[in-house]
């Protein structure tokens, strides 16, 4: 696998976004941070290892040096060293990239809009009935801030008082969260009753590479033939999270997730 990394996307982000001791950026996806030098680019991972990776360019010719904990087992005794990267890296370091390359891009051009009320108008019509939306958007203030946590304020709010936004922690998504998710509007309108997993299906989903993504897998299999999705919403994808159900008939999922994204807020289903 060759990697994609521009020298002119390299130099875009280095010049506008790297400071000498180091810019940090949060993937709020994978709670992975990243630091943008005015030269060169640490892309972090969410292996055991702690693989990072330093990207940087001479002339036109990219280069990447990979670090990771020369034993895991060993915790705070481990050291540092260099590594040979493989395809799995990579496969890593690519998508780090393009995420944050995106979210940056995604928050360069929400801030420059000035306003986050038309974007989020927007997102409303795909989320909510045509006359439920319309109704919330009236009550937007005339100006939404363009940043993340403005908007998600706004929406958070507006979900609440629809009656279709909980929050718990992700461990409890397959116990008492499932009786949380089941208090959802659009759940109790469907007339639908989230089943907890059993213990043979308990097991399968924390044995699961991801168990976030599994556990919503298991409850979103139950809701397949109604045309709905618990999705995990919010600023970040954290221990304690907020959850919302959304329609996902007549391509409104898709069209939601990508408002979302505009947005600057992340989203896991």
């Amino acid at each position: 696998m060759m990697i994609d990394i521009s020298l002119e996307t390299f130099n875009w982000l280095t010049s506008n976004y790297g400071k000498i001791n180091g810019n940090s950026f949060l993937d709020a996806r994978e709670n992975v941070t990243h630091e943008i030098f005015p030269d060169k680019v640490i892309i972090g991972s969410n292996f055991i290892n702690c693989a990072t990776y330093q990207v940087y360019f001479t002339n036109d010719h990219l280069h990447v040096t990979k670090f990771e904990l020369d034993n895991p087992l060993l915790e705070e005794s481990a050291k540092m060293v260099h590594g040979d990267m493989t395809e799995e890296d990579q496969t890593e370091l690519q998508l780090r990239w393009n995420t944050m390359v995106r979210d940056l891009q995604a928050a360069e051009k929400l801030q420059n809009s000035g306003n986050a009320r038309n974007a989020l108008a927007k997102l409303y019509l795909n989320i909510f009935e045509e006359d439920q939306a319309l109704e919330l958007i009236d009550e937007l203030p005339s100006l939404v801030k363009p940043a993340p946590t403005a908007v998600w304020e706004e929406l958070a709010v507006a979900l609440q008082n629809s009656g279709n936004l909980v929050e718990f922690e992700w461990s409890d998504l397959t116990d008492t969260g499932i009786y949380a998710l089941n208090e959802l509007e659009p759940i109790q309108m469907a007339g639908i009753v989230l089943d907890v997993p059993t213990e043979e299906e308990y097991e399968e989903i924390i044995a699961a590479d991801d168990f976030a993504k599994a556990s919503l897998e298991f409850v979103n299999q139950q809701l397949k033939e109604h045309d709905l999705k618990i999705v995990a919403i919010g600023t970040v994808l954290d221990e304690f999270q907020a959850f919302t159900c959304l329609p996902a008939h007549d391509g409104k999922l898709a069209h939601a997730l990508a408002h979302l994204t505009e947005l600057c807020l992340v989203y896991l289903y």
